[in-house]
């Protein structure tokens, strides 16, 4: 789902090769495929996460990484002069994330927080939705390595409480398996 939700976003902002992608909450589940995934198409990519990430952001295709310990906005616009294509707000940021994008721009809320549109940037509050053929194709990404599957712990079932608990804290990098 995180994959899926991720490859949708990038095709609600319709960027092209070579433009620029901010990327909120980059180390996070969706965030992380969306640069991966943003590689492929040939993005440029700027990820916005905790600085112990960069090396991991970097590794998944970011060129160009922010600290959340940065003031995003002016970070962004003097490292891309203009601001970025578009931006995938996977990290709640909403305004906060939206005014780094440039005039006529795309924007794309995982959180449904995506602000008012202004300075002809598209605002979109997107919601997952199923889709066979991507999660096929995605599948086949994450087989041949295009994408990573990065775990982060398993638990035997009977542990599924805690499993829960050790989800709900947050600050996962890769996903929980639960295991008969």
């Amino acid at each position: 789902m995180n994959a899926t939700t991720a490859d949708q976003a990038l095709d609600t902002l319709g960027l092209h090769r070579g433009q620029w992608l901010l990327v909120t909450g980059a180390a996070g589940g969706v965030g992380l495929y969306a640069v991966e995934l943003a590689k492929v198409r040939g993005l440029r990519v700027v990820a916005q996460a905790h600085a112990e990430d960069e090396s991991l952001l970097r590794e998944a295709g970011a060129e160009v990484f922010v600290s959340r310990d940065e003031d995003l906005v002016p970070t962004v616009r003097r490292l891309v002069p203009g601001g970025v294509d578009g931006a995938i707000d996977a990290a709640n940021l909403a305004a906060g994330a939206a005014d780094a994008v440039a005039h006529g721009g795309a924007f794309v809320s995982l959180l449904n927080t995506a602000p008012m549109q202004r300075r002809e940037v598209t605002m979109t509050n997107m919601a997952w939705h199923t889709d066979p053929d991507r999660l096929a194709k995605l599948a086949a990404y994450a087989a041949s390595g295009v994408i990573s599957l990065r775990l982060a712990h398993t638990y035997p079932l009977d542990q599924v409480a805690e499993a829960q608990e050790r989800l709900a804290a947050g600050g996962l990098r890769g996903r929980i398996v639960l295991v008969p």
